[in-house]
């Protein structure tokens, strides 16, 4: 059992979320017992067990699918003999899932990111930025840090556990690299930063490699409220503001009468 909740509670720690999934009651025969446990994270990789065989594919792929459309909480019973298990009995399962539910990437180091980031963990979010230049990291506190060459993006899947996306780099051919990988997952908000003139000639690109105006519709660029000067800060906030109205299914109107 505290091998299952150190795995986690560290897998928690770098912005994974878990489904702690426990046995809460077994009829009949039934390869688990009540208060066995497994953990999952949205890949599938588990510790633990509720017992093995198909029973237990199914609660892991339920686990997964639990964390992937953002539920709490799942309950599961399981029929062993509508699924080829000899033992004919049943168990019911409580999943629970774990972890910051807000995970925001960052694509590039400079001083808008810096201010992102920053404000963004205030907000509770939790943080990830991706930079091909390791000497920047000394600008980031209380983010996951990560070095990684554009190029390599859809092979190390720096975003894996990423809500929401701000690309931000130092480049049009990095800001580029980013976005072709982002277009190849699902995430509620893709961001990129610069002026209509780059944002234009960029989709262009995209389109001519067979990128569909769909996919490109869905990306917030450029990006921000219209709020912002031409001040660091002030731009990750018109972001952040931005990215607040997408989480939060809000909409542009002042509070007061």
């Amino acid at each position: 059992m505290n091998d299952i909740l150190t795995f986690a509670a560290n897998s928690k720690k770098l912005g994974k979320k878990v489904a702690l999934v426990t046995v809460v009651e077994t009829v009949g025969s039934s390869p688990a017992s009540a208060g066995q446990m497994i953990a999952v994270l949205s890949d599938g990789t588990t510790a633990g067990t509720v017992g093995g065989g198909a029973s237990e594919h199914i609660v892991i792929k339920r686990a997964v699918e639990a964390i992937k459309t953002g539920e709490k909480t799942f309950s599961l019973e399981i029929d062993h003999a509508e699924n080829d298990m000899i033992c004919g009995g049943k168990m019911k399962v409580f999943g629970n899932i774990i972890g910051n539910s807000s995970g925001l990437c960052i694509f590039g180091g400079g001083h808008i990111a810096q201010s992102l980031a920053s404000i963004a963990v205030q907000t509770g979010f939790y943080v990830s930025v991706v930079e091909d230049r390791p000497e920047f990291e000394k600008f980031f506190d209380s983010v996951n840090y990560k070095v990684y060459e554009p190029k390599s993006y859809n092979a190390t899947d720096p975003a894996e556990n990423a809500d929401y996306v701000v690309i931000c780099t130092r480049g049009h051919s990095t800001d580029a690299e980013a976005l072709r990988y982002c277009l190849t997952k699902d995430f509620r908000y893709v961001g990129m930063i610069g002026c209509k003139n780059k944002v234009n000639e960029l989709f262009s690109e995209l389109l001519a490699d067979g990128i569909s105006q769909a996919e490109l519709d869905k990306v917030y660029a450029p990006i921000g409220l219209d709020i912002a000067s031409t001040i660091p800060s002030e731009i990750a906030i018109a972001i952040l503001a931005e990215i607040l109205l997408v989480k939060n299914n809000g909409e542009l109107k002042h509070k007061r009468g």
